[in-house]
């Protein structure tokens, strides 16, 4: 009886770990599609500036195989997730507007703009929110994009650190070739109930770039964690 305990609790170990060992692995496989994606994008968007077109659409899949973790408020992912992802390998297929290429040299970026903040739109680059300013136009325009957890190379996994490099440039440039230069001019830790200067076009009546990701959990320059309905937000003025 003792063996067959001993033999069973084995098996479940070895379970348990092969579980762990799926679950490490998924993530960074689903980041690296989900980065193939934003790069072809990149290059659709490069080649329409290239070639004088002035809208540039985009197919990306539907399909939560590929979500990002967190994005709906989802912190931990467990072995029901990682089967349900598993399954869920089939995609459709979406149709995004391309605006531009965002490129924010402090911290390795360059990503797609879409016309768009859609969960889909956010998983394969960086959407400018409804109703806020078009780049270059005066008044506010905000780049929503994920933070995503544990992945400092892509999307605006590194944004935090832009706090300290105030004075640095971020450029927009948009697929009819135009290229729109900016300046950080600071940075902040939002709360949700005080975002919504941040969404209103009329907040600032000059041009400004606003960029806006997940701010919750720790600061890697002070350390002071922050709650899950935090934002981290870079306000940018044209250079």
């Amino acid at each position: 009886m003792r063996k067959a305990i001993k033999v069973m609790a084995g098996i479940a170990l070895v379970f348990t770990m092969i579980c762990g060992l799926c679950l490490a692995l998924i993530e960074p496989v689903k980041g690296s599609i989900r980065q193939r994606y934003s790069d072809e994008a990149v290059t659709a968007a490069e080649n329409a500036i290239k070639n004088g077109e002035s809208e540039v659409s985009f197919t990306v899949p539907v399909t939560d195989a590929l979500a990002i973790e967190g994005e709906n408020g989802d912190k931990d992912a467990g072995l029901d997730k990682l089967l349900k992802d598993m399954r869920d390998l089939s995609a459709e297929y979406e149709s995004l507007t391309l605006l531009g290429i965002l490129e924010i040299p402090g911290i390795s970026v360059k990503e797609p703009v879409w016309d768009s903040c859609s969960v889909n739109a956010l998983r394969y680059g960086v959407g400018r929110y409804p109703g806020t300013a078009d780049i270059g136009d005066p008044g506010l325009c905000n780049l929503f994009g994920h933070r995503v957890k544990g992945d400092f190379e892509t999307k605006l996994g590194s944004i935090q650190y832009l706090q300290d490099k105030i004075g640095d440039t971020v450029t927009v440039t948009t697929v009819d070739g135009v290229r729109h230069d900016y300046r950080i001019s600071y940075t902040k830790y939002v709360i949700d109930s005080e975002l919504m200067p941040y969404l209103d076009p009329e907040t600032f009546q000059e041009e400004t770039l606003c960029i806006t990701a997940c701010g919750w959990g720790e600061d890697p320059l002070t350390g002071i964690c922050y709650p899950s309905n935090t934002e981290f937000i870079v306000l940018c003025e044209p250079c």
